[in-house]
């Protein structure tokens, strides 16, 4: 049985245009026909899905979620048993999907397979969710941001095993390989200091250029995306010099980091709503004081240098930290808003979020765009982004792999 999505209007996401009164033929998982309403022929058992008076598009891509957190003041509670963070990350999971996020990316959990795990699970049929690719855990150094000490001394626990905390290029190399081996899908160094870390200054960088350069020829062995939290500019400018896939965060990029971007074709997720939320209702939420404070000094530069890189030619990935204080899964869609704040164009925002999240995934044979071949990844909203980005806040309609998860009239 075939199913017939009519869309008002369509964004496909191939080219950026929006196509009106067009029809998605959807049989079991994937898309076999895109064609104009006029003239098509419907058979008796075709299930008809009427967005005849909604935007439609591709199935939103976050490039930047943490499954293991819940947007609580402190990214986990001290003593929480693993089995009760799983529990927590199939349900941010869940939100997502309904959120209409049918992909994210998860860019460190608490434990060596934790997220694998969930992964696995939900492409298994035992739990739903969107498609995961994930980190695993991420690459620190002592003293580094979310270096299982610091966890320890503020928590109560230790998040992170002994393989993650690499002093040396050689061992990077061996904790990189070691996540790949627990079934990662990337691999994420800390480049420079962190927010969420007491200690650590953000402008700092703490991985040195030898083992950023280990990690990334472990990325190229392996064709693998190499992601780097960096903050500081000293510190982008290493991870863009080195070549990694991506830079997230990339607060204090200067005119030499986005030259290095550029030549090394390394991309950027900016993460805006994380620093907003943290520096204007973080006090009041009980997040700590050294955080907030770090937020509020970052804010205002943070979407000036994000405009200069996207005007520079560097591609800007959609994304959010959601799961961090206050980022709450499945209502993270301020991303948009703060992007088009930032000067981005509307077509780039939706391709941020659709096609250009695939293509740094390696996912997009399969995801990214509305296509023949591809899985019927499918929202929908009733306002259109094109006038305001706030449309994005009201996704009405989800589809994953040809499942509804999400109606609304």
């Amino acid at each position: 049985m075939r199913k017939l999505v009519l869309c008002g209007k369509l964004f496909d996401a191939v080219d950026g245009s929006v196509r009106e009164n067009m029809v998605i033929i959807v049989e079991q998982d994937r898309i076999t026909e895109i064609t104009p309403k006029a003239g098509l022929a419907i058979r008796p058992d075709d299930e008809l899905i009427d967005l005849s008076r909604h935007f439609v598009m591709p199935g939103l891509i976050d490039a930047h979620v943490h499954l293991g957190m819940s947007g609580f003041p402190a990214i986990r509670e001290p003593d929480e048993p693993a089995e009760l963070v799983a529990a927590k990350a199939l349900k941010n999971a869940k939100d997502n999907l309904l959120g209409g996020f049918t992909t994210v990316r998860d860019e460190g959990y608490f434990t060596i397979q934790g997220c694998q795990s969930i992964r696995d699970a939900i492409n298994a049929g035992f739990a739903t969710g969107p498609r995961i690719f994930t980190s695993g855990m991420v690459i620190t150094q002592t003293a580094g941001h979310l270096e299982p000490r610091w966890t320890q001394e503020r928590f109560g626990f230790q998040t992170l095993k002994p393989v993650n905390v690499a002093n040396t290029p050689g061992e990077v190399v061996a904790a990189a390989r070691h996540m790949l081996k627990m079934g990662a899908d990337q691999i994420k160094i800390m480049v420079t200091g962190g927010v969420l870390s007491k200690g650590t200054n953000v402008g700092e960088q703490n991985m040195s250029d030898e083992e950023i350069q280990a990690a990334v020829s472990v990325g190229k062995m392996h064709d693998r995306v190499v992601s780097a939290h960096a903050h500081g500019t000293e510190g982008i400018k290493a991870a863009a010099r080195a070549g990694v896939t991506v830079i997230e965060h990339c607060t204090t990029v200067d005119d030499e980091g986005i030259e290095l971007m550029l030549k090394n074709k390394v991309a950027l997720v900016p993460t805006f709503i994380v620093l907003k939320l943290i520096a204007e209702k973080g006090a009041a939420a009980g997040v700590s004081m050294d955080a907030v404070e770090k937020s509020a000094a970052l804010v205002p530069m943070h979407l000036h240098n994000i405009k200069k890189a996207y005007d520079a030619g560097v591609r800007v990935i959609f994304g959010t930290d959601t799961g961090t204080p206050l980022g709450y899964h499945g209502k993270q869609h301020q991303e948009f808003v703060l992007m088009e704040q930032a000067g981005i164009a509307k077509t780039d925002i939706l391709l941020a979020a659709t096609r250009y999240a695939a293509e740094l995934l390696g996912w997009q044979a399969d995801i990214g765009t509305l296509e023949p071949g591809k899985y019927a990844d499918i929202v929908a909203l009733p306002g259109d982004p094109f006038e305001s980005m706030e449309a994005m806040k009201q996704i009405s309609f989800v589809m994953k792999g040809g499942q509804i998860h999400l109606q609304r009239a």
